[in-house]
């Protein structure tokens, strides 16, 4: 596994520069080996287009030795995790990077400032809910979601939840690999924790809650108008017809 770039956590014993700083392994235009099998808004096979940073961090899960392996993950369903915080040189040197990267890359739309999990949300849990994604945004780097509009979905929702199939299907229009099954099963749960702990980080539990659906909405309203129409029919995939 590489990354474009490395930046080292404080109090690592191997890390022997007085103060922390920025490496690059790899150069912007060439492919490094970060995302692995990805997906994100109709792009596959990420590691060729796409810049990866890379922020140690001890992020670890305990996993159940009593429960069977997830079908669809690499890792377990049923697992407790731990997410330390972030460094604050570790963020001011990833800031630093960010500004240099977008006057670089002109093109890249803040909704394309995704985390690991949110590439391949069936087998990645980070860089985690405690990374500062609102701190970044305000700072001018990737996409979060107005207040008022938040507000304004969920008093909706709050009466009249959005079925599983429309929430499905917001999660894809805004970048996610999902499968429109209608149902609230395992790949569904491990999309909505990806999305949560990115958006809704106080709230990370796999399921359709009126906040997080009033979150994607909001975000597809802001990054995404011209496709909300549709997401707001009650529609659901038709039945299929079964021969005898």
């Amino acid at each position: 596994m590489s990354s474009h770039y490395l930046i080292p956590e404080p109090g690592d014993a191997s890390y022997e520069a007085e103060n922390l700083q920025t490496y690059q392994l790899v150069d912007d235009e060439e492919r490094a080996w970060h995302a692995g099998a990805s997906y994100w808004k109709e792009l596959t096979q990420l590691n060729n287009l796409s810049i990866g940073i890379e922020l140690v961090n001890r992020t670890y899960c305990h996993e159940s030795a009593h429960l069977p392996e997830a079908e669809y993950s690499d890792w377990p369903a049923e697992t407790i995790c731990f997410y330390p915080d972030f460094d604050d040189g570790q963020l001011r040197l990833l800031v630093e990077l960010l500004a240099e990267l977008k006057e670089r890359h002109v093109e890249v739309d803040p909704t394309h400032i995704v985390g690991h999990s949110d590439v391949a949300p069936q087998r990645k849990i980070d860089p985690g809910p405690r990374f500062p994604w609102q701190r970044l945004y305000k700072l001018g780097y990737g996409a979060w979601y107005d207040d008022e509009t938040v507000v304004r979905y969920w008093d909706q929702f709050f009466m009249h939840m959005p079925s599983v199939f429309q929430v499905q299907r917001a999660l894809h229009t805004y970048g996610y690999q999902i499968e429109q099954t209608g149902a609230s099963d395992l790949q569904t749960r491990n999309v909505l924790r990806a999305f949560q702990m990115h958006f809704v980080p106080w709230q990370v539990t796999g399921e359709i809650t009126p906040e997080t659906a009033a979150v994607l909405y909001a975000l597809i309203e802001k990054y995404y108008p011209d496709e909300l129409g549709p997401l707001l029919e009650d529609s659901a995939p038709a039945p299929r017809e079964v021969d005898s």
